[in-house]
């Protein structure tokens, strides 16, 4: 109830107020209409998508070293090894000598290294590094040469293994998981004594299968 008679305060103004019908002001009438003006405009676009990240050169390098050696048919990792040696070949005519220079350092930090003439050689934890090839008559089969000239093998569960794909050689040495499965081959020496295989480096170059 407005006005009480218990009120000191003379209510006839408030009287005035409770008997007029309720009246909307112009600030309670600019917020129903903004709220229906909003109700009826479709939701805010959504903000532009980041900036792409700058390419460096050493990104660059980083891709066409590793990701994409198969686009190239591996040629890249074929002949962009070996500092001593000049490079050659259509994959890598538009590089310079600074950018092969740091093809092969980014090899090196996946822990592998490959020579001018394409053999491959992988790093241990122990920082040796070891001569690796495929066995050409057992597929899925890995040849390794140790530094003290003895020779290892892994079998893998693959039909096909691509050593002149630099992505590859990171995919299963980058790790250094490898060196729990290497296994030292063993062959009979001249006194018909199980021993462990051991070569030079040509000689394990020209070995054709552990089979043969």
């Amino acid at each position: 109830v407005c006005c009480k008679a218990e009120l000191v305060l003379d209510c006839w103004p408030f009287k005035q107020m409770c008997s007029q019908p309720t009246q909307e002001g112009p600030v309670y009438k600019g917020i129903r209409q903004l709220d229906s003006e909003q109700m009826g405009m479709p939701p805010p676009p959504p903000p532009p998508p980041p900036p792409p990240p700058v390419q460096t050169r050493r990104g660059v390098l980083s891709y066409l070293g590793f990701a994409a050696a198969a686009a190239v048919g591996g040629a890249i990792g074929y002949v962009a090894g070996g500092n001593t040696q000049p490079s050659s070949g259509p994959a890598l005519a538009g590089f310079t000598a600074a950018e092969k220079k740091e093809i092969d350092s980014l090899r090196e930090e996946a822990r592998f290294r490959r020579d001018y003439d394409g053999h491959v050689w992988v790093q241990s934890r122990a920082g040796e590094w070891w001569e690796v090839r495929l066995d050409a008559q057992v597929p899925g089969t890995l040849l390794l040469l140790d530094p003290r000239g003895y020779v290892h093998f892994i079998s893998l569960n693959l039909q096909q293994i691509d050593l002149t794909d630099d992505y590859v050689v990171t995919a299963l040495f980058g790790d250094g998981q490898w060196e729990a499965q290497a296994q030292r081959v063993q062959a009979k020496d001249e006194g018909d004594i199980l021993v462990d295989a051991r070569m030079d480096s040509q000689s394990f170059r020209d070995l054709i299968s552990l089979m043969a």
